[in-house]
């Protein structure tokens, strides 16, 4: 085992309901999932090991929990029996039905149609278009800092270039930027009230997206006032909402995804050298170091609106459920040894950009920056390593996550 921690969280239980078999209630707290200084991502894997394939967890108001991968699919896929209107736990911080985020907090038929909005503008061509400017912001801020022979990947590269990456869509104003950079972080802070927080960076928004809408300009939020559904534009408060998301997508996961990998990539010259011997299969690596850092523990939680068995569970309407991406990206049937680094490893499911509907629309985006940030980062600094007297932290919480990462070279 890798410190995956059960029958040891001090966190309040709350009472099992009467129509969960004792069987199926296991001690394990996903906020809490293992001893300090302990790898989360093996724990993640540890748990299909010893957890039965769906159980319910006692902790953060009580829920189900699913480390199956198959049956994580199958709850992902099922939106007729697994609403998105609640999405984060616990529930209770979550928005009220109607005032979550277009289209993550939507369900069937309507969430298809304004995803679908999302999948244009974040098409094959938009990211074509964007890589030049995008290359040459990754460049310039890494040749600032390879002068400096160290740096905090976190708060100096990770958070900075999905930041370039919104305000190159929209076109954000400067004075914008320090309101809402501490509330994104704050999301991913497990007491947070995330409904409060969903609220305050939307007033923050308004007034910039009001004034783009008057003041069209060729920018993501022109292109949104511009569509119709129905044949009626689109409402106001739909585009406020989808300019929000877009941030919070970004500023959020992206920028923990990198952390880890880059953690990773340092601790690892052996295969830091292979991707620069193999630059042609960069597509194959961006993909692998996705499955295996998927990042998400808490923000992909799933409302029951009708009675449903899952495997061995009887989840009943108004139950919530958690399936995570590790579920996916761990299955040991559909990729072997899942804990190892394979570059050239088929990927069938990978769980890191969600599955069945709610897959992320922005996906093609966040692989290309990646790619764009590892081969620009080790063709320029080849060597680093994380540094002896400032050890990286591992931090469980909404997204796995480093606080600080220091990198030395």
């Amino acid at each position: 085992m890798s410190g995956l921690l059960t029958n040891a969280s001090k966190a309040p239980k709350s009472p099992v309901p009467a129509h969960v078999p004792p069987g199926l209630v296991f001690d394990f707290n996903v906020y809490e999932p293992v001893t300090p200084g302990t790898d989360v991502f093996e724990a993640m894997y540890d748990l299909k090991k010893v957890a039965p394939p769906v159980f319910w967890s006692p902790y953060n108001g009580g829920h189900w929990y699913v480390p199956d991968g198959e049956l994580a699919r199958e709850v992902f896929t099922d939106q007729e029996t697994f609403s998105s209107q609640t999405l984060m736990l616990p529930r209770e911080f979550n928005p009220p039905k109607g005032q979550g985020f277009t289209p993550i907090h939507m369900d069937q038929p309507e969430h298809a149609v304004y995803r679908n909005l999302l999948l244009n503008q974040l098409s094959r061509k938009t990211v074509i278009q964007m890589l030049p400017h995008m290359r040459r912001f990754t460049i310039d801020l890494i040749e600032r800092l390879k002068p400096l022979g160290r740096c905090d990947f976190t708060s100096e590269v990770a958070y900075p270039l999905p930041t370039e990456t919104f305000i190159y869509l929209v076109k954000l104003p400067e004075q914008y930027h320090e309101p809402i950079k501490w509330r994104i972080a704050d999301l991913h802070v497990i007491e947070a009230d995330k409904a409060r927080l969903f609220a305050e960076i939307l007033e923050i928004l308004a007034p910039f997206v009001d004034d783009r809408l008057a003041n069209p300009g060729d920018d993501t939020i022109t292109w949104l006032s511009q569509q119709q559904i129905d044949g009626k534009p689109l409402a106001v408060h739909h585009i406020h909402s989808i300019v929000a998301l877009l941030l919070i997508a970004g500023l959020g996961t992206i920028a923990d995804t990198y952390g880890c990998i880059f953690r990773w990539l340092a601790d690892n010259p052996e295969q830091r050298q292979w991707i620069r011997d193999n630059p042609a299969h960069m597509n194959g690596v961006v993909n692998e170091l996705i499955r295996r850092f998927p990042v998400i523990m808490g923000g992909t939680l799933r409302l029951c609106v009708k009675d449903k068995q899952v495997g061995d569970a009887p989840v009943k309407n108004d139950d919530i459920i958690l399936a995570t991406p590790a579920s996916m990206n761990f299955d040991p049937e559909a990729y072997p040894d899942p804990l190892a680094v394979v570059f050239d490893r088929p990927i069938v499911h990978n769980g890191s950009f969600g599955h069945g509907p709610h897959r992320c629309a922005g996906a093609a985006l966040s692989r290309s920056l990646l790619g764009i940030m590892i081969e620009e980062w080790l063709n320029r600094i080849p060597d680093f390593h994380v540094s002896k007297e400032k050890p990286a932290v591992q931090e469980a919480g909404v997204n796995v996550s480093y606080e600080e990462l220091i990198l030395e070279w």
